[in-house]
């Protein structure tokens, strides 16, 4: 049946009283402008229309909802570990390979002005070479290693029984701030000094190695 004329035979019998009850008039009234809006409402409205609105705003919701978590692990994606944490795992490896190995010493030797020397011509560089046996790290030798995407000199010295591995290469960029940790059972420290960086690592306790650290620090002449 066609809403207009649902409407207007709605309006007749309200108006000419030929229901059996009569509405009373305030309520006739309230029932005729229901009648009126309903009557003026357009011709394309329907729950189904209002079912598919909803649908198409609950749809526009969820996508942006998706287009704002794949912003997010888009953006934790690009996330990528320092070079300096990279290069810090890069040493601590070569550490443990040489505590496996059975040759950790390139050039065995407690005496500066030998394992100093062996390193020309097998590196770019001349490793700044310490003596501190005096505050009881001893120097055992040298070794060359790879990290960082070139060869490094290490010096080996000892602590007890314990060896502490200190790796020297030039710095690149901006000096570090001096930084000690601990990683895998691990004592580790770093710190820029005099155009080099110097990373430190050992099986010993945190507190020794911050003693041979500031050794290290105070020997090259800071």
């Amino acid at each position: 049946m066609n809403d207009d004329k649902t409407v207007s035979s709605m309006h007749s019998l309200l108006s000419d009283g030929s229901l059996y009850h009569r509405a009373p008039p305030h309520l006739r009234a309230r029932v005729l402008a229901g009648l009126s809006r309903k009557s003026r409402r357009p011709p394309w409205f329907s729950w189904r229309n209002l079912a598919i609105d909803r649908a198409q705003a609950w749809a526009g919701g969820g996508l942006a909802g998706i287009a704002a978590s794949a912003l997010v692990f888009g953006a934790l994606g690009l996330v990528q570990p320092s070079r300096t944490s990279m290069l810090g795992e890069e040493i601590l490896s070569s550490h443990v390979r040489s505590l496996l190995s059975q040759h950790p010493v390139d050039v065995v030797s407690t005496d500066q002005h030998t394992v100093k020397p062996w390193f020309n011509g097998r590196l770019d560089y001349a490793p700044p070479v310490v003596d501190l046996v005096a505050q009881g790290f001893p120097l055992a030798g040298g070794r060359v290693d790879y990290v960082g995407h070139r060869p490094v000199a290490v010096l080996i010295y000892r602590y007890q029984q314990h060896p502490i591995d200190l790796y020297v290469f030039p710095a690149a960029g901006s000096p570090s701030a001096p930084v000690a940790y601990s990683a895998d059972g691990y004592s580790m420290a770093r710190w820029h000094q005099n155009g080099m960086n110097f990373w430190a690592i050992t099986d010993a306790q945190p507190e020794h190695l911050n003693l041979f650290v500031r050794a290290a620090r105070t020997g090259q002449g800071n």
